[in-house]
């Protein structure tokens, strides 16, 4: 199986599972708790193999990327997408605290949870590079729209979120509560990630099948 091909079908299993850990797990309260809090419960084990599939699927994409293609740009994307997916392997193996903790009371596993869940910024910050290359190579030019459009509605999620977050968070210390009603943006940026690689790593092989 290709890397392209396993980048897919991870982030759609990634999508899979957390829709699954939904509707098993109602103690976690999707309005404003955020999708890690699901490890701490008795499906835990499953928001680990929810976490690796994501990464799974940035790391084939960045593989691909690095090792298939030449452009620097999309090398540069490769990485960036490498460094995402080890932020979801750190996340799927330590757990995070839950959100009530303290910041002076957190454990080592919920300070790396934490880091390693700033790392998603990497992708992020991937999709512009790689974007930018399908304008640029002409094998890519005829996904450029669809590519473009995907992004830029990523990015705007994504600042919708920060700016979400800015504006509750400063109202509780910082603090994640039940007056922070950010959860469900939280989940359709992550979820909006995966549908991103998935068409990303689709519109590549379709340039492919065409050479």
């Amino acid at each position: 199986m290709n890397k392209l091909r396993i980048s897919k079908i991870s982030a759609i299993g990634f999508i899979i599972l957390l829709v699954f850990l939904h509707i098993i797990d109602t103690s976690v309260n999707p309005i404003w708790q955020p999708i890690s809090e699901y490890g701490l419960g008795n499906a835990g084990w499953l928001m680990k193999v929810t976490f690796f599939s994501l990464g799974i699927s940035f790391l084939f994409l960045g593989i691909y990327l690095i090792k298939k293609l030449s452009n620097i740009g999309l090398k540069v994307g490769g990485v960036l997408l490498i460094l995402a997916s080890l932020g979801n392997f750190l996340a799927g193996v330590f757990n995070t605290d839950p959100v009530s903790t303290l910041p002076d009371q957190m454990t080592i596993s919920g300070q790396i949870h934490n880091a390693a869940a700033g790392l998603l910024g990497c992708m992020i910050l991937a999709t512009v590079f790689i974007t930018f290359q399908f304008r640029k190579q002409e094998q890519l030019k005829p996904y450029k729209k669809n590519i473009l459009l995907l992004t830029i509605i990523l990015w705007v999620l994504e600042f919708s979120l920060i700016a979400t977050m800015g504006i509750y968070l400063s109202e509780t210390n910082g603090m994640i509560t039940q007056e922070t009603p950010i959860g469900w943006l939280g989940r359709i940026v992550i979820v909006f990630c995966a549908i991103w690689i998935w068409a990303c790593a689709h519109y590549l092989q379709k340039s492919n099948s065409k050479n």
